[in-house]
């Protein structure tokens, strides 16, 4: 099996970026603030002061709502950088054939397709894939509330709601129905999964980037050497039968 190979433009240099600037947002920006807020509702959970249940509530609230914020900021950002990447890459590779524009009104599904139109791979053969998927529709839900994404989210991916105990008897069912949007439960493992889902994705496309530098400086074929080891995914072009 040979490494995959693309070929190289602007676009794969100011991709190097992108990880840190979404690795810094959540070290910097995310985890911050919701330690405060999981912090005051641990000390409103401890106090004596008959006030304390009622802010405890409204602050859990807050809590909720500001996990849906940071998750919808989190894909955003992921979304900005990926139309940026594929709008360099078709200015560089294909210019003239109007694929720029095409990135900048398509949908996810259509980003797929352009992406493997102009890198030559499958977007589902990232590792990260899965939860980027799962981060698209989150962002969704977030930004639009219940409706098709939600319904879509909450049957693939039940994790972002909380285990809901069933009712004693006598006190009725609970709702057959999709769970709401405003009863989810972005935690911070779910942050770290998709912060740490952007990261690895733009650390693949910098891995193909310099396997596709040619002639490759020995310094950097050194580094390749070390990283081909270490690397838990190496894409390779496919033998194809005849």
């Amino acid at each position: 099996m040979t490494p995959f190979q693309w070929e190289n433009c602007i676009a794969d240099v100011y991709a190097g970026k992108h990880s840190i600037t979404i690795e810094a947002y959540l070290r910097d920006v995310i985890l911050p603030a919701l330690e405060v807020l999981n912090r005051r509702i641990d000390e409103l959970g401890r106090s004596d002061e008959p006030f304390a249940p009622f802010v405890k509530a409204d602050t859990e609230a807050v809590l909720q709502e500001t996990q849906m914020a940071f998750a919808l900021s989190v894909q955003s950002i992921w979304e900005r950088q990926l139309r940026a990447y594929l709008i360099g890459c078709a200015r560089d590779l294909r210019p003239g054939e109007g694929i720029e524009d095409n990135v900048k009104k398509s949908d996810w599904k259509k980003l797929k397709k352009l992406f493997y139109r102009l890198r030559g791979i499958k977007f589902e053969s990232f590792p990260s894939f899965q939860l980027l998927d799962k981060l698209h529709h989150l962002g969704n839900a977030c930004r639009h509330g219940d409706g098709k994404s939600a319904i879509e989210l909450s049957q693939r991916f039940p994790d972002l709601w909380r285990t809901v105990p069933s009712l004693p008897p006598g006190f009725g069912m609970l709702s057959s129905g999709p769970p709401a949007v405003n009863t989810m439960d972005v935690t911070i493992k779910h942050m770290r999964e998709f912060v740490h889902a952007v990261s690895e994705f733009w650390k693949d496309t910098t891995y193909i980037y310099h396997e596709s530098i040619e002639p490759k400086d020995p310094s950097l074929e050194a580094r390749l050497v070390r990283e081909r080891v270490d690397r838990s995914w190496l894409p390779q072009i496919p033998i194809r039968s005849n």
